[in-house]
């Protein structure tokens, strides 16, 4: 109870500057902290349910998201949606495609010149598949993989309750971000805006994770069991 006022104002505020997807991580964050804190499963399927309730209304509460959720549902198949809400979503697999197993080039992208809308942040793993290829997108997925398992790793063997809450918010806000942005450019969720941590464009963004990173790491150095 005292957590939920401050994570409504602000998931609300986030909500009112139209920005869903960084809404839908802090939610994820906010559910992820209380079940590694211990909250009981059926009062954790209260968000669920509200979201189950209100996404939908929210989905379709402007223009542009309306647009991009109905392109999603028909699967990007219809030539005006090609042109206009799926343009990105098409032109990330094209990229991925062009980049065959081994890829283009570091630096040999085309489909980041103009071809593709935001390649630099919500589109660089399109741009990754084009230039390193299915071994690089590859590597990419493993390395994130492999950050979580680091995660996990670190709350299993620290006793301290704060830690453990802390270090589970943080492996739910990189890692969990870096697989909606995957499945964004991939075309399995609705174009979102949620940039790829660590890895797309943004300084201020890239201070943060690394701010959290650290703090997970200076729990790492304390040798307690559970």
């Amino acid at each position: 109870l005292p957590m939920a006022p401050v994570a409504a104002v602000a998931i609300g505020l986030v909500l009112t500057g139209g920005d869903l997807g960084t809404a839908l991580i802090l939610i994820a964050i906010v559910v992820g902290a209380l079940f590694f804190a211990g909250v009981r499963l059926w009062i954790l399927a209260i968000p669920f349910v509200m979201a189950a309730i209100v996404g939908p209304a929210i989905a379709f509460s402007s223009e542009s998201r309306s647009a991009r959720t109905q392109a999603f549902l028909e699967g990007c198949s219809s030539v005006n949606d090609y042109v206009g809400s799926c343009w990105q979503t098409v032109h990330g697999w094209w990229a991925l495609a062009a980049g065959g197993v081994f890829g283009a080039g570091l630096g040999n992208s085309k489909a980041k010149w103009s071809w593709l809308p935001e390649a630099d942040n919500d589109f660089i793993f399109a741009i990754i598949g084009e230039e390193l290829g299915l071994v690089g997108a590859i590597t990419v997925l493993v390395l994130f993989i492999v950050m979580a398992v680091a995660f996990v790793r670190i709350i299993r063997t620290n006793a301290d309750p704060f830690a453990r809450i802390a270090a589970s918010a943080v492996m739910i806000w990189i890692v969990g971000q870096a697989f909606v942005n995957i499945a964004v450019v991939l075309g399995l969720v609705p174009v979102l805006g949620v940039p790829l941590p660590l890895i797309s464009s943004g300084g201020s963004a890239l201070v943060t994770s690394m701010l959290a990173i650290g703090i997970v790491l200076s729990f790492a150095r304390e040798k307690t069991q559970s």
